[in-house]
């Protein structure tokens, strides 16, 4: 299976010629773009946020995901979605970056980056919703 992510979009993505959307086919791939935009975002007032889909799939479920240096969280967008369960105390928001317009994400739902990676790899694998999202 593999992934197609919008995250950065420039003519050409890192990965396949002509074709915008950003495509990972294994863990690796997944790894080492996470790690990407994890570094990218240091500093940043707003930690970026990608959206994640099953490549070459209509009706793929799609995957808002916040990869921050330490936080970040994945909201499912699908009929059995969901967010990631962070701090339920927690009843702000929090601001993420995608492409450059700033998105409100609700704080109880950021978890530590680990468990983002986790929900990823698992998505990559089994193209359903990860058990990290409640």
């Amino acid at each position: 299976m593999a992934l197609e992510i919008w995250y950065d979009q420039e003519p050409d993505d890192d990965f396949h010629e002509g074709d915008p959307a950003i495509v990972v086919n294994t863990a690796e791939e997944l790894e080492t773009f996470i790690d990407r935009v994890v570094a990218a975002g240091r500093g940043a007032v707003a930690p970026p946020m990608i959206e994640v889909s099953i490549a070459g799939q209509q009706d793929s479920p799609v995957m808002h995901v916040g990869l921050g240096q330490e936080r970040g969280f994945i909201a499912y967008l699908a009929p059995d979605g969901g967010w990631t369960a962070g701090d339920a105390s927690r009843q702000d928001f929090v601001l993420y970056d995608y492409m450059g317009s700033v998105q409100e994400v609700p704080a109880s739902a950021e978890v530590p980056t680990s468990v983002v990676r986790k929900g990823l790899r698992e998505f990559l694998e089994t193209g359903r919703r990860p058990e990290v999202v409640g």
